[in-house]
């Protein structure tokens, strides 16, 4: 009677910790705001990160490969794991510091454990992680212009996260349902991004992009690759929205990841790798993209110009 009755109090103690989400409310919390797009006589490039649990290192390759191109992107956009390293590059960091985060990275560092709630994980190492690299800079105060999307969990609903608390913000965008414990913004519980924007690539646009680059780390691309069912990854409607986004880029990099578990860190080099291989087999598509659109908005430049030029003869 007395085992029974300690069993009792122990497992009366475990339900007493169950893990309720994280309330964000008010002032400093992830907003969204009214997109206004950047403009720009040179062509302004953005970069679409989508997601893909832990194959999403390989977007640091990408960004690697890229920036030794000299090429940047004006324009940020992230989901899902995507929005990790979105909010790091459009924090400024390079690309060698963003490899070094990467080698130095262990799952402890992201993954909080706990024992009930609706999920495993409960986010908030994600979250201190990013502030804390960000030196606690909101979104709006970033050097790139960066936008964060996120999955009204009742509705179902795209939200866009352009104000506010970046790391809460990235926080809601990672949450894997049944995986992470659902923030809490203003009332509203926030699931994973990659639900409704696999690859926020419209977001890119609507922020005043000319020249959108998306990387595709994703299950389907795998499958795409030759490393899945092809005629399976078809037939989910998840492969439908991420095509129509996909569709909206002018590049698509789609690096050949390692098949990896979701919280799996073991692989993550190889997929770092992967990431800048793609990436340089794109450049020179990109390089002639690029140079088309300069070209074209200098001869509108020019077109706007003569007006002016024949009224004051």
């Amino acid at each position: 009677m007395k085992r029974l009755l300690i069993a009792l109090l122990f497992f009366a103690g475990l339900g007493s910790c169950a893990i309720v989400p994280d309330q964000y409310n008010g002032d400093g919390a992830p907003s969204s705001a009214r997109i206004v797009p950047l403009r720009s006589e040179r062509p302004l490039v953005a970069l679409a990160l989508g997601s893909g649990g832990t194959r999403g290192f390989a977007h640091v390759g990408v960004i690697k490969a890229l920036e030794a191109e000299g090429i940047e992107a004006d324009i940020v956009t992230g989901a899902s794991s995507g929005a990790v390293v979105a909010a790091l590059y459009a924090a400024g960091y390079k690309a060698q510091r963003l490899e070094e985060i990467a080698v130095g990275l262990e799952q402890d560092d992201l993954v909080d454990f706990v024992l009930f709630g609706k999920g495993w994980v409960r986010g908030e190492a994600l979250q201190e992680f990013v502030n804390d690299l960000l030196a606690r800079r909101p979104i709006e105060r970033l050097p790139r212009a960066f936008a964060v999307v996120a999955t009204e969990a009742k509705s179902g609903r795209l939200t866009v996260f352009n104000r506010g608390n970046t790391g809460v913000a990235v926080r809601a965008s990672a949450s894997v349902p049944n995986l992470f414990v659902p923030p809490v913004i203003n009332g509203e519980e926030y699931v994973d991004g990659g639900l409704t924007s696999p690859v926020p690539v419209h977001i890119a646009r609507r922020m005043g992009a000319d020249v959108v680059i998306a990387v595709d780390v994703s299950w389907f691309a795998q499958a795409r690759n030759g490393g899945g069912d092809m005629d399976a990854a078809q037939r989910r409607p998840r492969y439908q929205l991420l095509e129509r986004e996909l569709a909206q880029a002018d590049v698509v990099i789609a690096p050949r990841t390692v098949r990896t578990r979701m919280l799996d860190f073991d692989r993550k080099l190889e997929n770092v790798a992967a990431g800048e291989e793609a990436a340089r087999e794109a450049i020179p598509q990109l390089r002639e993209i690029i140079a088309r659109v300069a070209a074209e908005k200098h001869r509108l430049t020019r077109a706007r110009a003569q007006p002016a030029l024949v009224k004051a003869e």
